[in-house]
């Protein structure tokens, strides 16, 4: 009875140890600098990368195929490259309208890798922890939705009734048709994006 009470205190404290030894490690890992503001970096916007969060960029449209009625659906991106690999745990973003979006990272390959979703934001700082290493030279934006998505629709489209003239003086009332005069989306507008990892 007494090694069975012996071996359990002992594992008790092996297990004790480790986990002061873990909470060790993690309070004392730090983020590290923002490697969006390192030399070399280079965004699609030089708002996003500029330290200063009075200066407001845009996200860009994809170019699409030239009919607005076929590139209504296509978002627009906001993209950081960085001159090196970097192993990213953190990502802040400050914008005031983004609501819906996917955070993807370029891959060796050359491919952009989705890392992360969110489909309703209300906060103008998004501060996303990743579940797990990401070690990119690159990160796009892909902006889905935005505060104002509805402004622009109304902006955008309009309905008109196509008449017909049948003769000198008739006209006769044709259907109601949609008029897309430009997007219906809206730009995000984004102040800052900030990339971090841990410091070594």
């Amino acid at each position: 009875m007494r090694v069975k009470f012996k071996s359990c205190r002992v594992r008790v404290f092996a297990l004790l140890g480790l986990m002061y030894l873990c909470s060790g490690c993690n309070l004392g890992q730090n983020w590290s600098e923002n490697y969006a503001l390192l030399p070399g970096v280079t965004a699609s916007d030089p708002a996003f990368i500029d330290g200063k969060s009075e200066t407001i960029g845009e996200s860009q449209r994809k170019k699409g195929s030239g009919s607005v009625v076929t590139d209504l659906d296509i978002p627009s991106e906001a993209i950081v490259h960085l001159p090196e690999k970097k192993s990213l745990y953190r990502i802040v973003i400050h914008s005031t309208n983004l609501e819906e979006f996917e955070l993807m990272a370029f891959n060796s390959r050359g491919e952009w890798d989705k890392i992360y979703d969110k489909r309703s934001n209300k906060d103008p700082i998004i501060d996303i922890r990743l579940n797990k290493m990401v070690t990119t030279t690159g990160i796009k934006l892909v902006v889905h939705r935005t505060t104002e998505d509805a402004a622009r629709r109304r902006q955008n489209v309009q309905i008109r009734r196509e008449n017909v003239e049948i003769t000198e003086g008739q006209v006769r009332r044709g259907r109601y048709r949609y008029h897309i005069t430009g997007p219906t989306t809206a730009l995000a507008k984004i102040a800052e994006v900030e990339l971090y990892g841990y410091t070594d």
